[in-house]
């Protein structure tokens, strides 16, 4: 954390160098032209600090005459130079092109403003020494024969400097030479004091960065490390749990063995315990029976009647130990990203674990797969956050795509960029069945291409209808459909339903129809498990 920080304020630092520089190349930009001129007039006698704030100024905007070229090539020579500094000032486009030069163009030949920021600018030898060597490194590489040349001459650049002048320029003696003149000084020096401290920043950022990235990796290692621990721990767990469940099924059985042999045992001891008077009471009762039976006429023996299961209707929620666990299994994704990545730490924990708590409950809980998004992200993208999460857990993890939902949320609710997983409130009819031929569970299903409710069906409305009115409840019916059905068969069942429970004085503000088409499989090899309506509550 330390070194992040580190690097974070370096980085702050490099984006706010040219903010001195800009305003000074500003100010060179509202010289009038009166102030222009008296700054050309002042070449033809100028005072010593003037002609070596231009000389200065010369050098820097005409840098990459020295591309390539050592340190001590870099200097102004007053009988070759002075007229290119006097045609510099002389062109109309002078002002336009300080204001517009790029400070960048000094990387590529660090030579100059190194010579400038020493003989003109009295700048420390190590701090100029120091980013020369930064700007070199980042630049075209030079033979090993120039790097000596070049240190070389660096070391003697200042004695030959300090011969040509007395002293260092200062804003203070450059305005009282020529006022216009403090401006071109106030750029060059923040020039050059920019190009010295941003090579300073990069060498500093350079040694952090390479010694956070081992520790990165390290990081990055143990994270995924946890993980895969993270994963095998699920697995073993899931195993363990699942060792128990067979473990108690045998134990019942055992005891259903039992208490059969107790009653075994207890049936052949009153067998052997019976007197024989008994067997010929017994004997003669039989064959008397049938004179008895003949002499009575007979009746003809009644139908059994089907005994009538009371219909009943509950709302199926879910155990607050798995709502516990639900809450801490939200799924991370990264701005503008709706993919699952490889590598991501925190899905790769989230994800085993949310498949896990779905296979343990067999069925029996039902989830929405909540998208989200930041309001800077594009619409579209937490519904293709839900539907890469749904499509894991039915595909990698083997869930069945029955027990789950995808939802777009949008950015309103301002949860940011993740999935939740919410869990479901269903309607379920207990105690009686409307299902077809292959499928045991009670439900609202359909024949095969039809929308029709069955008489069955009905009658679970009714108790349904009874249950909705109770207790205030909106629902939300959803249709749904096999495979090789067509999908508006979806919404037709739903609409039957909605329009059976609307007569059956349910208030149509309760009731929602909604088209599932053949998304949600309960099923894989039982078709009439899909064709169904589903009761949701919102």
């Amino acid at each position: 954390a330390g070194l992040r920080s580190r690097i974070d304020a370096l980085r702050a630092s490099l984006a706010a160098l040219g903010d001195a520089r800009r305003q000074a190349s500003e100010n060179v930009g509202q010289l009038t032209k009166g102030q222009l001129s008296e700054i050309k007039q002042m070449t033809k006698n100028p005072p010593e600090v003037v002609r070596r704030t231009l000389a200065a100024c010369w050098l820097l905007l005409s840098c990459e005459r020295f591309q390539g070229q050592l340190s001590a090539s870099v200097r102004f020579d007053d009988t070759k130079d002075w007229h290119r500094c006097q045609k510099m000032l002389t062109d109309d486009g002078f002002v336009q092109r300080v204001m517009k030069f790029d400070a960048a163009l000094l990387d590529s030949v660090p030579v100059v403003p190194l010579h400038v920021a020493v003989a003109y600018l009295g700048l420390p030898l190590e701090a100029s020494a120091s980013a020369q060597a930064v700007a070199s490194t980042s630049s075209a590489q030079p033979r090993q024969s120039g790097l000596r040349s070049s240190a070389s001459s660096i070391r003697s650049a200042p004695d030959a400097s300090r011969r040509k002048s007395t002293a260092p320029l200062e804003l203070a003696a450059v305005l009282r030479s020529c006022e216009p003149c403090g401006a071109l000084f106030r750029w060059l020096q923040e020039l050059v004091l920019e190009h010295v401290q941003r090579c300073r920043l990069q060498a500093e950022l350079a040694a952090l960065e390479a010694e956070l990235a081992p520790v990165e990796a390290r990081e990055a290692a143990k994270e995924a490390d946890a993980a895969e621990a993270e994963a095998r721990l699920a697995s073993a767990r899931a195993g363990l749990l699942e060792r128990e469940r067979e473990l108690q099924r045998l134990w019942s059985e055992q005891e259903v063995a039992k208490k059969a042999a107790i009653n075994l045992k207890r049936l052949e001891s009153l067998t052997a315990a019976s007197p024989p008077c008994a067997k010929v009471e017994q004997t003669t009762a039989e064959a008397s029976a049938p004179q008895r039976a003949a002499a009575r006429p007979r009746r003809p023996p009644e139908p059994p009647q089907p005994q009538q299961k009371p219909i009943e209707v509950e709302v199926c929620g879910t155990l607050a130990f798995v709502e516990k666990q639900l809450a801490q299994l939200e799924v991370p994704f990264l701005f503008n990203e709706s993919a699952l990545l490889e590598g991501d730490v925190t899905q790769a924990l989230v994800l085993p674990k949310l498949a896990s708590v779905l296979t343990e409950q067999r069925g029996r809980l039902k989830l929405i797969l909540e998208g989200h998004r930041d309001a800077s992200e594009p619409e579209g993208t937490d519904l293709e956050r839900s539907l890469a999460v749904f499509q894991w857990l039915v595909g990698v993890a083997g869930c069945r795509p029955g027990t789950l939902r995808v939802k777009g949320k949008g950015a309103s609710q301002g949860l940011g960029q993740c999935v939740v997983p919410v869990p479901i409130q269903e309607l379920r009819v207990c105690g009686a069945s409307a299902a077809g031929p292959s499928v045991s569970s009670p439900g609202l299903y359909f024949a095969e291409g039809g929308a029709d409710i069955s008489t069955q069906a009905r009658a679970l409305l009714e108790a349904v209808a009874k249950c909705i009115a109770d207790d205030d409840l909106t629902v939300r019916v959803e249709g749904h459909t096999d495979k090789d059905e067509p999908d508006k068969l979806a919404l037709q069942r739903a609409n039957a339903v909605r329009e059976a429970l609307l007569s059956l004085g349910v208030s149509k503000l309760y009731l929602k129809a909604e088209s599932c088409k053949c998304l949600y499989p309960l099923s894989r090899v039982g078709p009439d498990a899909n064709r169904r309506v589903e009761l949701h509550i919102d």
